[in-house]
């Protein structure tokens, strides 16, 4: 009986100290993800239903309701109460959010404008977090706009009875700074005049942290380099020293195998192999195969970074595409020039291209043959996102041109004009974006390979139809092209937690049949998406509905924000 008195009371406590569910009520304010990061529990994401609600130990509960108490009153709450229960089974934490702390007054003295950046208003709740993040946002601002020295008073009064809280910021930088002597440390295979044409300020340019975000950007461009850094903590007064210190690989010949899926190209195979200091100076020679349900090529490429901003690019291969109603295969060599002139990119290049169209059902509209172009190509760029894979703000334009004449090494006189720019801006509880695309060829002489044409639909295009699925069709019911299109996209991307986010979005297409797109007939999609926030970009969802027949829906699947 002794015995099984001790076995009762050890699976007593055993049954006692097991973890059990625990979920939160009330949290009106605060996400119920964020609650359970607070108490350091994993908690799964909203689809990953196979897996189990949170667990915890019932001993550890009462020690982490004043962890949770503490958080709310830095997010504005100094009222709030935290609670346990157990019902049937499963913890349950009451919030009693109460009453937060409201933004009484809001004070600033600063030479620059920093309302924008400011994240109270009057009648806002007060939330530290967001106070502590602010100043750094205002340093910055000022450092983006040449002053290295920057003194910020910024306090926050908070009365916790009248449940107020008073803001004060106040600025005072010193002269504005210009950067001083450039002093760059590279490897013996690396001449210093190459990374040095790769920063985008030289000495005496006024100094700006946004400079060297640019061109940290611009170094790590080059595959060769594996390390960089841009000391600028050195500040003489107002001039700013800077040290450039650039490592590259001890191993440089590189190869990468790859495997992914878009639901415009299917399943994609990728391999290659690169050296990523060819002879030194960070100059590149790479061969790759790529594979896809539509496409492959096998393909050598070459780039030089030259001085004074400059970078010399070669690519030569062949390819294979299928398109409905045609195949295409094709012989291609592009040598390019390009110009770094901050914020502008421009670039020069000479593309020649042999083209051999197969497997035509329709000789009318896809001749088959082999055409021979050799066209010149310029295109212009500025970029002013705040960031590539998911930008919040900025905009970007990009502007390109190509043709030829009719001659014995061209087979056409033609030219094909296109261009897009895509606009950015948040806002209290997202961000607005928009773009529009615009494209126009004309023929004057001889024959083009069908594939130059404009083809919509698809993620990157009409989001209503399936990729190259949207427009006029032949009596196969294969899609002919266009020579012209005018494209338009308004996006709202809205926070679902810190790891989602929803997306509504609506596509206008217009196409037409000669170098002017045809206004009176448009294609109008609208539709819902979802991203996944992962570390490589958003992992993105969409679905698109044409306005018109909203049996007409295709989905889409891609990684990284379309623009």
């Amino acid at each position: 009986m002794k015995r099984l008195g001790i076995a009762l009371i050890l699976c007593i406590r055993l049954l006692s100290a097991a973890s059990l569910p625990v979920v939160f009520e009330n949290n009106d304010h605060i996400e119920t993800k964020r609650l359970y990061e607070i108490m350091g529990i994993p908690a799964p994401l909203f689809f990953e239903f196979w897996k189990k609600k949170p667990h915890i130990d019932p001993d550890k509960v009462d020690a982490l309701l004043p962890v949770i108490e503490n958080y709310y009153r830095s997010r504005g709450f100094y009222h709030a109460k935290a609670t346990r229960s157990v019902r049937n089974g499963t913890i349950v934490i009451t919030i009693e959010e109460n009453e937060p702390v409201k933004v009484a007054d809001v004070s600033i003295i600063s030479l620059l404008d920093i309302e924008t950046i400011v994240p109270f208003h009057k009648g806002d709740r007060f939330d530290a977090e967001l106070f502590v993040g602010s100043k750094k946002k205002i340093k910055r601002h000022y450092t983006d706009h040449h002053y290295c020295n920057v003194d910020l008073d910024a306090k926050a009064f908070v009365d916790i009875e009248k449940n107020e809280a008073y803001i004060v910021y106040d600025v005072h930088p010193n002269r504005p700074c210009i950067f001083g002597k450039i002093t760059i440390h590279s490897p013996q295979s690396v001449d210093e005049n190459i990374i040095r044409s790769l920063l985008t300020f030289k000495e005496g340019d006024p100094y700006s942290t946004e400079s060297i975000r640019r061109s940290y950007r611009e170094i790590y461009a080059n595959e060769g380099i594996e390390r960089v850094v841009i000391d600028d903590t050195k500040h003489q007064n107002e001039k700013v020293p800077v040290d450039v210190t650039v490592s590259v690989y001890r191993k440089p010949l590189h190869f990468a195998a790859g495997a992914g899926y878009s639901s415009d190209e299917g399943i994609n195979l990728q391999m290659g192999i690169k050296h990523r200091n060819f002879f030194g100076n960070l100059k590149t020679v790479g061969f790759d195969i790529r594979y896809s349900e539509i496409k492959e090529h096998l393909r050598m490429t070459g780039e030089m970074p030259l001085p004074h901003h400059n970078r010399l690019g070669l690519e030569a291969g062949i390819g294979r595409e299928s398109f409905d109603g045609y195949d295409e295969h094709a012989i291609r060599m592009k040598l390019n020039l390009k110009h770094l002139r901050h914020p502008h990119y421009f670039q020069e290049g000479l593309l020649f291209e042999r083209t051999d169209t197969r497997n035509s059902k329709d000789p009318a509209n896809f001749p088959d043959g082999t055409l021979l172009i050799v066209s010149p190509k310029i295109g212009w760029e500025i970029d002013r996102r705040d960031s590539f894979l998911d930008p919040t703000r900025g905009y970007r334009i990009e502007l390109d041109g190509m043709g030829s004449i009719h001659s014995s090494i061209s087979d056409a006189t033609y030219y094909k004009l296109s261009g897009s720019a895509s606009w950015h801006e948040s806002f209290g509880c997202g961000i607005a974006s928009t773009r529009l695309k615009l494209g126009s060829i004309k023929v004057g002489d001889g024959h083009i390979p069908p594939s130059y044409r404009f083809y919509a639909g698809g993620m990157n295009s009409n989001r209503a139809y399936n990729y190259r699925q949207l427009g006029p069709k032949n009596r196969y019911g294969d899609p002919i092209g266009a020579y012209s299109i005018a494209e338009g996209t308004v996006e709202l991307r809205l926070p679902l937690d810190d790891t989602f986010r929803w997306v509504l979005f609506s596509d206008i297409t217009f196409l037409g049949q000669n170098e002017f797109p045809d206004f009176g007939k448009a294609y109008i999609a609208v539709g819902p998406g979802i991203r996944y926030m992962s570390p490589m970009g958003p992992i993105a969802f969409d679905v698109g509905f044409d306005i018109e027949d909203f049996g007409e829906f295709a989905f889409h699947f891609h990684i990284g924000e379309l623009f």
